[in-house]
């Protein structure tokens, strides 16, 4: 007699969290297995290998209605596959058997779409997917999906457009197409982490869909579409060329001036641009007799508190704790270049990134050297609060604990230390442990 059980893909190791399930058939004397994917994606953290079925009690709610489709699915297929089995010949019963079975169950609108239906396409997905933004909700935050999120989809379907890819099915959305996307970004000039951030929205556009319209679609699987980012050579300001920034006498250029004012207040704060707009008095609390800022950052929703140190109180009290309203991102962008260039921050920068080739598919690492003025934007602040504050000595964690960033793998992709940095910030923290330890002595 035939029995089914479900097993996870090891594809990816334990870091992958929505691995694939195979089904795997065990058949009589002697007995031999077979497999065969599903299409369907799993929840390993709810998963019961025993059980056949994820638990839902613990589940979280903004994903729980798919924890139940998923577990709804499988013990269907499951039934089905032991029913077709018990009427058919175990000799009959092979890896492309249990493949057609799989597919006539996971596809049940595959014969409508033949007899005239027409399947959604990618674009249309896409359309609808922005229509219903106002009312989604995003599972990492538990918030409504904000204006910046939403314009990511947004340049999505105008780079899908543009690539014409009008007649792309949900289901002719394959490695093939995939590899299309990227090639078309590529030749755009888009760079390798915009074209990532452009596949995981797709990836998430086509997750959204009910299951029975996405099951088997090449592009969400994450071994074979990748979203793959990679690490940027982006720049920090030390505290040296922070000060050089504050003493700049921009009593001429009011607008540059209040720029200056606000890079300062984001690089010692550590807060994005989104988050610019937040300090001010309305969010000063008193703690422990220190006065700090505490906010709900508008990107994650991790609720932060931020001390208000030395350097930007005078630039608080120049505006009475209301600084201006920020202006849009590029254009502090270019002011601040302005503001960096005038501080003769010259030093020659190397940078490097993935980019195509002269009409050639194969992308490249291509190294770009400028001024240090020109590298500087919004974010630059950030990314200087972080490494100055562990050039400092102050433990990740804590640091952690105000930038809110959840893992300290990504926190450290923002500390930028040279080699020679580093081993100098060792032997002072290793003399100091010393000099006390002989002292004890």
């Amino acid at each position: 007699m035939a029995s089914v059980r479900f097993e996870l893909s090891v594809k990816g190791g334990k870091e992958n969290d929505r691995p694939e399930f195979q089904a795997v058939m065990r058949l009589g004397n002697p007995q031999r297995k077979i497999r065969c994917r599903t299409g369907l994606y799993g929840f390993r953290d709810y998963w019961s290998d025993k059980k056949q079925t994820h638990g839902t009690k613990l589940v979280n709610p903004l994903i729980s209605a798919e924890v139940i489709e998923v577990n709804k699915k499988l013990a269907t297929l499951k039934t089905e596959i032991e029913t077709a089995a018990a009427n058919t010949a175990e000799s009959a019963i092979n890896r492309p058997w249990l493949a057609a079975i799989v597919e006539d169950v996971l596809h049940p609108t595959k014969q409508e779409n033949e007899q005239g239906d027409t399947p959604k396409t990618l674009i249309q997905a896409v359309n609808d997917f922005i229509a219903s933004a106002p009312g989604r909700i995003n599972e990492k935050t538990g918030r409504p999906i904000c204006a910046a999120r939403l314009n990511h989809y947004k340049q999505v379907l105008k780079n899908l457009i543009g690539m014409g890819a009008d007649g792309v099915t949900i289901e002719k959305a394959d490695k093939s197409f995939y590899d299309s996307f990227v090639r078309y970004m590529y030749a755009q000039g888009y760079k390798q982490n915009t074209i990532s951030t452009r596949v995981k929205c797709i990836k998430s556009v086509i997750n959204s869909l009910p299951m029975a319209e996405r099951v088997g679609c090449e592009f969400v699987e994450p071994k074979k579409c990748k979203a793959v980012m990679e690490d940027i050579d982006n720049i920090a300001l030390d505290e040296n060329e922070l000060q050089a920034l504050a003493v700049l006498d921009l009593a001429n250029n009011p607008y540059l001036d209040r720029v200056r004012d606000q890079f300062l207040l984001l690089a010692w704060t550590g807060c994005r641009y989104s988050d610019l707009g937040k300090l001010t008095r309305r969010y000063i609390i008193q703690e422990d007799g220190d006065y700090c800022f505490s906010l709900e950052q508008q990107k994650t929703g991790a609720k932060v508190v931020i001390p208000i140190l030395p350097p930007i109180v005078p630039i608080l009290e120049k505006y009475d704790y209301q600084p201006p309203k920020p202006i849009s991102n590029q254009r502090f962008n270019d002011y601040i270049k302005e503001v960096a260039q005038l501080a003769h921050l010259d030093d020659e920068v190397v940078t490097t990134h993935t980019q195509q080739d002269k009409g050639e598919f194969a992308p490249g690492r291509v190294e770009t050297r400028r001024p240090k003025w020109q590298a500087v934007t919004a974010h630059t602040a950030r990314r200087s609060f972080a490494t100055n504050m562990y050039k400092r000595g102050f433990p990740t964690l804590a640091i952690m604990a105000i930038t809110g960033h959840k893992t300290e793998k990504s926190f450290l992709t923002y500390i930028k230390v040279s080699e020679a940095e580093n081993a100098a910030l060792l032997k002072r923290k290793f003399m100091l442990q010393w000099s006390s330890a002989s002292v004890t002595k």
